[in-house]
Formats: structure tokens, C-alpha cells, sequence
């Protein structure tokens, strides 16, 4: 999709930046306000409509980031697998409009659509943790609170992050999407230390539950465009869906992402299946009520979130990791947000197994 907002918005801390000044020249024409109150925004917003989660996304706010910006991934949870995921939040909310977003929860109190300017601010911080601990390496992803790419073309935040992690020997960038906004990345010179990864779905998914996204093919050609680049690539199947018919839709997938990639070009693929909290359920039912996730049979687990039952799960990960391994043994496969009984059950084995997930994974 061409996302254009309604309405630019820029705190007072934002104006003077590099960033600011790039956004508001590619959007001429979009009514600015300077000096904004994000609360008042989204006072204005309340009074206007009931989907105030939909509407805040048609309206940007240019804002500073205050406090640290590098996490630990927010999925780390009692009795879950931890992969040693770190996150740097440059946007909150995104222009998507999936059903099953966990956004739509995590940010019910707070969400406009945001980018945080201060993008040098980011790289200093980095900068310090990388240099003080040489011997770990780091795994970033921007992904978590926004989609990494579906706004790259107007809020070129890889234009300052290619460069700066392909100059640090401790660290990869991971930039998760699920667009086919790539044009901006394929203008880097040397894209070796970054991976670009999609969410993907069988396509009966992406166009009942993922709207407004990239259709499967236009992922599948972008990645295609990415790795002859020499970008590394990646691919999450998460959430796996259950549905009428899904073994055979999952093998087409595969399919599919095969002719579009080969194996060996893969940096590596996970596995997580749907799962929610109590109140992105309320959410669902409320802004996607022509959804079908919820339709089928779930249970909740030691995380707080309701999960598909581990019989269910088991037979889901085998079937889409037997597959994938039917096209290469070697691929690092790895599992998203889920126990060691799961990861025993469905490979029998944990990830220190496998040399090239042992870096991540901590057990």
C-alpha cells in the first residue's frame, strides 16, 4: 500500500531533526501541527470514531525517544525457550491491519502511529553496549512494535542502520516485514551484516487475516530481490495458523518460498503458532469480527497466553519442519515463544544442537 497520513504531527523535542525535516519534505501536502500533545491527539481521536486503535494509525507523530532504546525481546515469558532476541523500537504501530496483531493489545492505551527521529541517539547507544561486551554477539531486530520495511520509502531509517551494523563484528540486524518495500534497501552498498526476513502465511491467510499487507508473492519476489543483493535472508512461519486444509496449504507454501529462494540462501526460518492474550481476544471480536482464529480449540499456558493444545501444535511443528527439511536437512529451524516440550516433542532436541541457533539460544 502508498500510506500517505491524514495528519503529521511533531512534539516539540522532534522539530529540529534531520529525520523530521525528510519526512515532512516527502509529504508536502499533509497538514502539519508542531508542538502536538500526543494525549490530546488521541483525546481528538476517542471523540471521533469507536476504532481508535484503526484511526491512530492514519496519523503520524514525529517524536524523540527518551530512555534506553536496546530490550530484551517483551516475548520472553515463564517456561518459553529464549533465543537472546534483542528489539530497538524506531515506530510504534504499524499501517497493517492483521487480525491476530498483538500491537492492537500492547498498545491500546498509546496508539498513534510514532517514529522516533533521534536515530543517532540509537546508534550511539549501540555503539557503547557492542564495543563493552565483544565477546557476545547480538541479534537486533526492529520489528517488534512496527513493521521494519512497510514505511522505509518515507522514513528511511536503514539509510543510518545498514551502514552502521555492517561496520560492527558483534552484531546482526534482523529487519522483520511482511511489505515488499525493499527499493530503499537495494540502494546499500554493502548489505553483508544485515537479514531481512518475512512473516509468511499460505495465501488463503494472508488475504483473510493480514490486510492491507504484501500478497505472498510480492514477499516471495522481494526477498528473491534482497538475497541476489547479498542480503541475507529469513522467513517466519508465525503465526502457524489451523485451519480446514492447512497441511496442504502449509506444503504449498513451501513450496512456493523454495522456487522463490533456495535453502542454502536462508539464514534461517522459525516456527510459532498463534497464540493471544485475554484482551487481544476482546480486541479481535471487536475490530476483526469476520475473523476465523478464534474459531478453534485453545488452552492457556504458563505465559498468560492462550495457545493452540500442545497435541495440536506438536503435529502443526513436525509436519511444516518435516517439509521444510525435505528440501534441506541443513536449514536452521527454530521455534518462536515455546517451550522445551514442545521443542523436544516436535525435533527431540533443543537448540543448543544445532551450532548455528547455539549463539542465540538460552538455556
Amino acid at each position: 500500500m502508498n500510506f500517505k497520513p491524514e495528519i503529521i504531527y511533531i512534539e516539540p523535542q522532534a522539530e529540529g531533526y534531520a529525520l523530521t525535516r525528510e519526512v515532512l519534505r516527502r509529504f508536502p501536502d499533509v497538514p502539519v501541527f508542531a508542538g502536538a500533545d500526543p494525549r490530546a491527539v488521541l483525546e481528538d481521536i476517542r471523540r471521533s470514531t469507536t476504532d481508535v486503535f484503526g484511526a491512530a494509525k492514519k496519523r503520524l507523530l514525529l517524536s524523540r525517544f527518551k530512555g534506553s532504546f536496546l530490550k530484551k525481546c517483551p516475548g520472553i515469558s515463564p517456561g518459553m525457550v529464549c533465543c537472546n532476541y534483542y528489539i530497538v523500537n524506531l515506530m510504534t504501530n504499524c499501517i497493517y491491519d492483521c487480525s491476530y496483531c498483538v500491537l492492537q493489545d500492547f498498545l491500546e492505551n498509546n496508539p498513534l502511529l510514532t517514529a522516533f527521529v533521534n536515530v543517532e541517539d540509537i546508534l550511539a547507544e549501540l555503539d557503547a553496549m557492542f564495543a563493552a561486551n565483544p565477546g557476545r554477539t547480538f541479534r537486533v531486530g526492529t520489528g517488534e512494535a512496527a513493521d521494519s520495511l512497510a514505511l522505509d520509502d518515507v522514513i528511511p531509517h536503514t539509510n543510518l542502520l545498514v551502514p552502521f551494523f555492517n561496520q560492527r563484528k558483534n552484531a546482526v540486524l534482523e529487519l522483520k516485514t511482511k511489505s515488499a518495500c525493499v527499493d530503499n534497501l537495494l540502494q546499500q552498498d554493502d548489505p553483508g551484516n544485515v537479514i531481512v526476513s518475512w512473516s509468511i502465511n499460505p495465501r488463503e491467510i494472508v488475504e483473510q487475516e493480514e490486510k492491507l499487507t504484501a500478497r505472498l508473492d510480492e514477499r516471495l519476489q522481494a526477498a528473491r530481490r534482497c538475497r541476489d543483493k547479498g542480503y541475507r535472508v529469513g522467513f517466519h512461519f508465525d503465526p502457524v495458523i489451523l485451519f480446514p486444509g492447512w497441511e496442504q496449504a502449509y506444503r504449498t507454501l513451501v513450496n512456493q518460498l523454495f522456487q522463490a529462494v533456495r535453502p542454502a540462501q536462508i539464514e534461517w526460518i522459525s516456527l510459532g503458532s498463534f497464540r493471544y492474550r485475554p484482551n487481544l481476544k476482546r480486541i479481535m471480536q471487536d475490530r476483526h469480527p469476520d475473523t476465523r482464529l478464534l474459531h478453534g480449540e485453545h488452552v492457556v499456558c504458563e505465559d498468560g497466553k492462550s495457545r493452540y493444545l500442545r497435541p495440536l501444535r506438536n503435529r502443526a511443528y513436525a509436519a511444516i519442519r518435516e517439509y521444510l527439511k525435505e528440501y534441506s536437512t541443513d536449514l536452521p529451524v527454530y521455534f518462536c515463544m515455546e517451550t522445551k516440550e514442545i521443542w523436544q516433542d516436535a525435533t527431540g532436541k533443543l537448540p543448543r544442537s544445532d551450532k548455528k541457533l547455539d549463539r542465540f539460544f538460552d538455556l
